[in-house]
Order: structure tokens, then sequence, then C-alpha cells
């Protein structure tokens, strides 16, 4: 029997029961469905109307799909929105975890789009959610319209030395001493705002699941050669994960049809809920152009 990625039943449902508490507090009504694929069974939460153009939405890591749709909930209203949980974390789809260098991820996320049947969608890719978005464009790129990437991995990695300072040695220290002191002064390097739910929630990975630390190869010119679509990208000014002026930068070299960056002033790599208005107004003006 393969290993489950949650070291007891009590952490699955300390976070699926936050999981469920997102999802009942997003303002627009979501559809639920369960989508076969190669690694498994992939849950989708789908808002908006039927006719409406799609959009696919990535998750950051382990985040799971109701957090990254509570920052463009608005969206609805244009498009039809199908956040994708993704497998092999803490979500409800299977806990599979596929290779990362290969072109595994990218036929997991077609056969998503063949089981949703959507030939043609834009995607916005978030955090790690932008790793598996390249996943995508590399292996179907004509299924990609826009691409849209928000604080993004998988185009630069942050330096190493703020790395161990900032997260490496408090991480460290928390696994050790376990006191919420410690959590808070993990988590303070990439969250805005800081809620007891984030705690729970940080705490509840951190010491009872079966984390992934693999780091994500980066995007390569071979990778986006086929790639037709536009692409934008939307960064924070303070991110010890992926800085945003060299993410930028990256997407200038990589992509052809790159039109334009947007930079998230004040801002840390999990922004507060204060300044999705303004992620939501930047996302909406790209994806009507």
């Amino acid at each position: 029997m393969k290993k489950s990625i949650y070291k007891s039943p009590e952490a699955r449902e300390t976070l699926m029961r936050l999981y469920d508490k997102k999802l009942a507090s997003l303002p627009v009504v979501c559809e639920s469905r369960y989508i076969d694929t190669l690694a498994g069974s992939t849950h989708v939460l789908i808002a908006g109307r039927e006719d409406a153009p799609p959009l696919v939405l990535l998750h950051g890591i382990n985040a799971g799909a109701p957090l990254a749709l509570e920052a463009i909930s608005g969206l609805a209203d244009t498009h039809r929105i199908y956040a994708i949980d993704s497998i092999g974390q803490t979500t409800r789809s299977a806990e599979t975890r596929l290779p990362l260098a290969d072109n595994s991820l990218g036929k997991w996320l077609t056969d998503v789009l063949n089981g949703l049947h959507l030939a043609k969608a834009s995607v916005i890719g978030v955090s790690y959610g932008a790793f598996l978005a390249n996943k995508l464009v590399a292996f179907s790129p004509d299924r990609v319209q826009k691409l849209i990437y928000v604080v993004p991995g998988g185009l630069v990695n942050g330096a190493f030395g703020p790395s161990i300072k900032q997260l490496t040695l408090p991480l460290l220290r928390f696994l050790f001493t376990k006191k919420d002191e410690d959590l808070k002064r993990f988590i303070n390097t990439f969250y805005s705002d800081i809620k007891e739910d984030d705690l729970m929630f940080q705490r509840t990975c951190l010491l009872g699941v079966n984390m992934d630390y693999r780091r994500p190869p980066l995007l390569q010119a071979a990778d986006t050669a086929a790639f037709q679509g536009d692409v934008y990208c939307l960064t924070v000014d303070d991110d010890v994960f992926f800085p945003g002026g060299p993410a930028t930068n990256r997407c200038r070299q990589l992509f052809r049809n790159f039109k334009e960056g947007y930079v998230l002033q004040n801002s840390k790599h999990m922004p507060s809920a204060s300044r999705y208005a303004e992620i939501e107004s930047v996302i909406k003006g790209w994806l009507m152009r």
C-alpha cells in the first residue's frame, strides 16, 4: 500500500476542515467535480456561468483551490473558473506525487482538461501553481490561451543566503520547539497578515504531513518554444521565495509574447486579503484584452 502524505488521520481531518471552512466562506457558488486521470482522482471547484470563457486556476503548494479562488472570486462574473486541486498535496485530490523533471505533471493536467472538455483555456498559476502551468505549456502548448503568473515559482529561485536566514533556520527552530512564537517567526517571512487559521494550517502541514521539499526545476527556453499565447506576470516587492524583478525578466526572456508585468507594492509572497481587489482588477484587465 502506498504511504499516505498524512502522518495521521487527525492531521488530514484538520486540514480538510480548514479546506471546507475556506470553501464555505467564498462569495461565489462552487460546483465540486472529480476527474479521473493517470495520477488518480482530481478534484475541481467550478464557478461562473457555463457559457463564459474558461479560466483554469492552479493554486500554491498545499494551499488548495478555495484559497486561490478567494483572491479572484469576482472573476466568476466574467469567466467560468476551474480551480484545480493539485495532486500530492493537502487537497481533495489523489495523494499521488509525480516526478517533477519529466512530462508527468503536464500529462496529468492535460488529462484534467480533457475530463473537463476544455479544448483551450486561459491559465492562472499562483506560486507553485505557476510551475504546474509551466508543465502544461511545455506538454500541451496549444491548450493554453493566455498565461498569467502570480508570485510565480518555476522561473527563478530566491537567493541562497536570505533563504537560509529567513526560511530554513526559523523552520528548523520551529520543528524543534514546536512553539507558536517560532512558527509565527517563520511564516511572517512570507505572510503579509497572519490569522489563526493560517497558524493552524501551517502547524498541521509542517508537523502532520510528509512534506514534499523537492525543488521544482526552472522553466527553460525549449519548454516555451511552441507556445503562442500572451503572457502576463504579477509579482510582489518583498518575495523571499521568488523575487519579482528577476521573475518578470525571465518571462521577457522566455516568452515571445510577454505583454506586461505588475508589481504589488508593500506585499509579501502571501498578500493580505485587503489586496485581493487590486489583484483581481489587474488580472481582469489582462483577461479582457
